[in-house]
């Protein structure tokens, strides 16, 4: 296995990223530039390009069609995300929607996926298509339940869990499992990449949705607590709920129109309570079984590589 320069692949995504965002329309174009501009850290492509090296065909085309096009996916799904939840800010930066408006927003997200499939149809694994295709759908399931349960008091752990599988584990799980289907890896090798890749992706939502309410305004790109502001309730809140029934009583009165000063108050008990501390340890248990699982992999240089990515993870909230 030839040593991975993790910053250069990432360079080497980002300009196939550029590449792809062309468009004989401007709009378009400027749109999807504006969002590419604002960052990321293009952390599911650099998961496909890794796991292409579990099997004997390793950082082939396809795994860098698969990495770029499942980032697009991404880019996708914020730009849709975004209008669903009416934002102003994303990664410090006016969304799409407030930039231009809601149909160019729309049309963007709608233009990113379809440079996506269309840089896919090159590849001839008919396995890897139907895990995409499957995933994609599962994606928008998550989009339309974290819809449905927005302001929702009443919702379990399993409703959160559920979501951000769907929402955001499943596309990293799609990185490290197609990442290894393009090298032609083995059945047994495939399926615990997915695992690696499902407990990550679980583990790097809580530490987002730690971060909503721990970090700040500057480092977000957004303000403080947005998720509950805009009524998604996540793992800090409902651990709060579980064990403060007063607290309970106020998340049910939130809704959109609700009084600032009630969300404040709310966030500002979930910044001083237990529950973030509570959050960490379910976040590094993911992690400790993400990291089980590498050990029984048979590609021992595939291993530190994946133990440095869960490192910075788990440093993200120190």
């Amino acid at each position: 296995m030839s040593k991975i320069n993790l910053n250069q692949e990432i360079k080497t995504i980002e300009k196939r990223l550029q590449s792809l965002i062309k468009s004989d329309d401007p709009i378009l174009e400027s749109a999807a530039n504006h969002l590419l501009k604002s960052g990321g850290k293009r952390v599911r492509p650099l998961f496909v390009i890794l796991s292409s090296y579990a099997g004997p065909d390793q950082a082939n085309e396809s795994a860098y069609r698969v990495a770029t096009a499942l980032e697009l996916i991404h880019m996708a799904t914020l730009v849709h995300d975004d209008v669903i939840d009416y934002s102003d800010k994303r990664r410090g930066k006016k969304t799409i929607e407030k930039q231009w408006d809601k149909p160019t927003a729309i049309l963007t997200g709608n233009f990113l996926l379809a440079r996506a499939l269309e840089y896919l149809s090159y590849i001839e694994d008919p396995r890897i298509h139907r895990t995409l295709s499957s995933a994609i759908t599962e994606v928008c399931r998550g989009e339309l339940f974290q819809f449905q349960d927005q302001f929702r008091s009443d919702q379990s752990m399993t409703n959160y869990l559920r979501r951000i599988n769907r929402k955001t584990a499943l596309l990293i799980q799609l990185s490290t499992e197609v990442g290894a289907m393009t090298s032609d890896a083995d059945a047994q090798t495939v399926r615990t990449m997915r695992q690696i890749g499902h407990y990550i992706g679980m583990s790097f939502q809580i530490i987002d949705d730690i971060l909503d309410f721990t970090s700040t305004t500057e480092k977000l790109g957004k303000p403080v607590g947005s998720d509950l502001r805009n009524g998604h309730l996540t793992l800090p809140v409902l651990l709060e709920m579980r064990q403060d029934k007063i607290f309970k009583q106020k998340v049910a009165l939130l809704h959109q129109d609700a009084d600032a000063e009630l969300f404040e108050e709310c966030i500002a008990q979930i910044r001083r309570s237990d529950v973030i501390a509570q959050s960490k340890e379910i976040s590094a248990q993911y992690l400790n079984k993400a990291t089980q699982q590498l050990d029984s992999l048979s590609n021992d240089a595939l291993k530190p590589l994946f133990q440095k990515i869960i490192h910075k993870l788990q440093h993200r909230i120190r």
